[in-house]
């Protein structure tokens, strides 16, 4: 998995390869979002026709985070851990653990 911080270049790469927004971070009084692009060689041929269905998951965990909802955090990460060839599990992880303390 790599990491890239700029919404414009995320949104190119998403053409060729699959890019999944992370969360914001602030640094130095600026909004840096964070994104990753994903080998497509990760992804197991099984979750192929599945792969529009996580993404969506993906972004309702991402909006959910944004909007403090520590149980919808919760219940879709039990749906995504795994998916993505388990790169994107320890994103969940750690999101999930901040509502859970």
């Amino acid at each position: 998995m790599q990491m890239i911080f700029n919404r414009t270049l995320a949104e190119e790469l998403a053409n060729r390869y699959i890019v999944l927004e992370l969360e914001p971070h602030i640094v130095q009084d600026a909004v840096l979002e964070t994104f990753c692009v994903l080998e497509s060689e990760k992804i197991p041929l099984t979750e192929v026709t599945m792969l529009e269905h996580w993404k969506k998951l993906h972004k309702e965990f991402v909006q959910a985070n944004k909007d403090k909802n520590g149980k919808l955090c919760r219940d879709l990460a039990e749906h995504l851990v795994g998916k993505f060839g388990g790169e994107v599990d320890s994103f969940y992880e750690i999101v999930v653990s901040r509502y859970t303390a």
